[in-house]
């Protein structure tokens, strides 16, 4: 029968703030130090309030800028007795040549 493991106060402290970094789970804290995540669960509670104050309320955010909308050309072609309607994107206005002439040939 193995038998049951004990540990220091300040190992379970250094879970449990490893726990409660952006970005960490507690299972793979746990997988990484070789303890159910159940115990560090149990843990949590009895050291939360004692973690130094250096953790930060905020996470910092990187925010991408704004794109502007991306405009399009929409271009009818007629084909027969039907019509083509192409919508493409006016950045490319190659590509756009290229597709017609494509549908032409």
């Amino acid at each position: 029968m193995r038998q049951r493991s004990s540990y220091s106060k300040s190992f379970k402290a250094q879970v449990v703030q490893k726990c409660l970094q952006p970005g960490a789970s507690i299972s793979s804290v746990a997988i990484s130090h070789g303890i159910n995540a159940n115990v560090i669960r149990n843990w949590l509670p009895l050291f939360r309030d004692q973690l130094p104050a250096t953790l930060s309320a905020f996470v910092p955010v990187k925010v991408a800028p704004k794109r502007q909308a991306e405009s399009s050309v929409i271009i009818e072609l007629p084909f027969g007795e039907h019509t083509i309607t192409v919508k493409w994107p006016s950045y490319d206005p190659e590509g756009c040549v290229s597709f017609v002439r494509g549908l032409a040939s």
